[in-house]
């Protein structure tokens, strides 16, 4: 059984206090606290990788055209060669998928298709010279308007323009 040792209280009453209630008295108050260490640890190998896994270069497929401005008509230079035009309708119930037209001949709905077809006609005209207009209808996405324009830039085309949106 245990032993409690008999107090008085300030008011006159006795109080009654176990052992175990004293050494909880004596003893100082401890302040719980997260181990630090593994945390630091953790934050410096965060801090590693991303650096490691970081790129410092430009990003691939960045478009290097200027997009024209609608604001109102402008005079266009005279193209000395006939412009291969590229059409972009969207297909699909949602537009989640593309048409896609050379000169007003639908030819494929696959970049890749795509790319073996303006490789033909670059052959054909023997010039990369040659202006390549990528015209997208309003409704179609922009992922498929960047294959397409990097589709003729892998084709070895260096004059590839994007025309406005047809509303």
């Amino acid at each position: 059984m245990a032993r409690a040792t008999r107090q008085l209280a300030e008011n006159g009453t006795p109080h009654y206090e176990s052992e175990r209630q004293k050494r909880a008295k004596q003893r100082a108050p401890t302040m719980i606290q997260p181990p630090l260490t593994p945390m630091i640890d953790v934050t410096f190998q965060l801090l590693i990788f991303f650096l490691l896994a970081c790129n410092f270069r430009m990003v691939e497929g960045q478009i290097q055209a200027k997009l024209p401005d609608i604001s109102g008509p402008e005079v266009a230079p005279p193209f000395l060669l006939e412009p291969i035009r590229v059409s972009l309708a969207p297909a699909g119930t949602e537009g989640e998928g593309v048409l896609i037209e050379i000169g007003g001949v639908r030819t494929t709905r696959d970049p890749l298709e795509l790319h073996a077809v303006l490789k033909q006609l670059r052959d054909r005209y023997q010039s990369d010279e040659v202006p390549v207009i990528i015209q997208p209808a309003a409704e179609v996405r922009w992922a498929h308007v960047v294959d397409a324009f990097n589709q003729a830039v892998r084709a070895r085309f260096k004059n590839v323009a994007l025309a406005p949106a047809e509303t």
